[in-house]
């Protein structure tokens, strides 16, 4: 099967590692994107997703001549045996699904398909996507999927920072129009993959998919209602659930500062966008987004609470925002809570100064990678991504540069509250 040529559409967080890999392991890979200055880095061994091996592999299969990119998507899907499609799927403020980049790159499939071919969609679809938006346009060629070309779909399931790792290690659920399409697909997969290879039908594939996103944010919504009223008892939170979690059916997730990431806030819309379609209302999984969505601005509340326990208004303060990407130790901030606390503090007339070792920029306020320079003088820091740079900070040299008397409002609980209060901080965590 090494002697197939395989085309990725879309080179983000998981279609390039994912391409990386394929070429790794002998194939002939083409990757294509809209963006042009993401190919003109990958053709030339620059990656600047922050996925621990991706860079070193790119670079690799790159100077070997077995993966390059284009803007082309014609071109790839043309000289293509494989065509695997994993743009982004976002959801818009009402939290209807968007579908059009997927539907752009399906039309441009259908367009420049031949016989034999074997189409993998990646991308998180609605339920009932591939049968009523996906198979439609890829035949609107005038081939049919099952008979003329294969057609699979097989959802990425793998972590930020941990991409590669999970790409080969993870069970992969794999659904096909029809048996010859789910079996091609699998073989495809197993030159990559040690994990298990699940087959079913594309629309049980498609509800496992998001049901898994969707239970994690339920949980961790959980968490974060108990958090709520633990602050409110004088119980701290993270104890709670930690003894909670010893008894063998309880597995509660952790209280934070806000759900982010390119899935966990969205596939849950998925759901509830197709359920109301269909005449269902999902209360538990509506509520749940509720919940987590309502965080940011719960760590606004606790700046205030924070800020007046030493004597101090949020107005004309010196507000430091660690962290801007959505999760620890990465570069990406799809969905980051930090988005709405700055946004939020910035209403409030407060100075809003933000660090992020990964990140570049914030959304609006003041932005350095120097941690001391967002330190200085800072009235209040408040810890939203549980980065590990932050974890090993110097607490003695961070109460040194900030502006007596002084707060923190730790979003992520990662720093202990006794060592921070020794050093004359003023601690105030989510569920404490």
């Amino acid at each position: 099967m090494h002697n197939l040529s395989i085309g990725v559409i879309g080179l983000g967080y998981v279609g390039l590692p994912m391409a990386a890999l394929f070429a790794d392991r002998g194939y002939k890979v083409r990757g294509a994107d809209i963006n042009s200055e993401i190919v003109e880095k990958i053709n030339t061994g620059r990656v600047e997703i922050n996925e621990s091996g991706v860079a070193e592999l790119v670079r690799k299969v790159v100077s070997l001549g077995r993966f390059s990119a284009t803007t082309n998507v014609a071109e790839v899907v043309r000289g293509s045996d494989v065509i695997i499609i994993i743009v982004q799927t976002p959801v818009d403020r009402e939290g209807i699904p968007d579908l059009r980049a997927l539907e752009n790159a399906c039309r441009t499939v259908a367009q420049n398909l031949s016989k034999r071919k074997l189409v993998i969609i990646e991308s998180t679809i609605p339920p009932g996507a591939t049968e009523r938006i996906i198979t439609p346009i890829l035949e609107s060629g005038s081939l049919k999927a099952g008979s003329d070309f294969y057609l699979a779909y097989s959802p990425e399931r793998a972590i930020p920072t941990k991409t590669l790792e999970e790409i080969q290690t993870n069970s992969r659920i794999i659904g096909g129009v029809n048996k010859e399409s789910a079996e091609a697909a699998k073989e495809l997969y197993s030159n990559i993959t040690r994990g298990e290879l699940i087959t079913s039908d594309i629309r049980t594939v498609e509800v496992v998919k998001l049901i898994e996103n969707t239970y994690r944010d339920v949980n961790i919504a959980l968490a974060n209602e108990i958090a709520l009223l633990c602050e409110k008892l004088g119980v701290d939170a993270l104890k709670a659930i930690e003894i909670a979690n010893r008894h063998p059916r309880v597995h509660l997730h952790f209280p934070g500062a806000g759900v982010g990431g390119h899935c966990i806030p969205k596939d849950p819309h998925f759901l509830i966008h197709r359920a109301e379609e269909l005449g269902i209302e999902l209360k538990v999984i509506k509520v749940a987004r509720e919940v987590n969505e309502s965080m940011p601005q719960h760590i606004l509340e606790l700046v205030k609470k924070a800020l007046q326990n030493v004597n101090k208004t949020i107005e004309n303060s010196k507000i430091s925002i660690l962290g801007i990407a959505y999760k620890g130790n990465t570069d990406d901030v799809r969905g980051t809570p930090s988005k709405k606390i700055i946004e939020e503090l910035l209403q409030a007339n407060c100075e809003v100064f933000s660090h992020d070792p990964f990140v570049s920029q914030d959304f609006g306020g003041k932005f350095s990678n120097d941690l001391s320079e967002v330190l200085r003088d800072s009235d209040c820091v408040v810890i939203v991504t549980d980065h590990d740079a932050y974890k090993r900070m110097d607490l003695k040299e961070f109460a040194k540069s900030l502006k007596k008397p002084s707060v923190i409002v730790d979003g992520r609980r990662i720093l202990n509250p006794e060592e921070v209060e020794k050093e004359g901080i003023s601690y105030f965590g989510v569920g404490r």
